[in-house]
């Protein structure tokens, strides 16, 4: 059984999205990345997290993870780095 892999939903020009994603490939840990416009649109993404959330959003199988902070703090505490 293989592991969920994390999807990070992103946009153009998000800062905290461009981080993450640096962060993750330079720990080795396997993603797949959404770009807003691209992949999704704003009403998708805000039917699936709410009018409030921010970017990026990320998800591990069923699980939102939350954005930037919330996943590093995932990342560590179950020792993915």
């Amino acid at each position: 059984m293989t592991k969920p892999s994390f999807v990070v939903y992103s946009k153009d020009g998000c800062t905290f999205c461009e981080k993450l994603v640096a962060f993750m490939e330079s720990k080795g840990i396997t993603y797949t990345k959404y770009q807003l416009g691209v992949d999704y649109t704003r009403d998708e993404f805000i039917a699936e997290f709410g009018a409030k959330s921010t970017f990026p959003r990320v998800v591990l199988g069923e699980e939102v993870i939350g954005g930037m902070k919330e996943t590093v703090k995932y990342l560590v505490e179950n020792k993915y780095v």
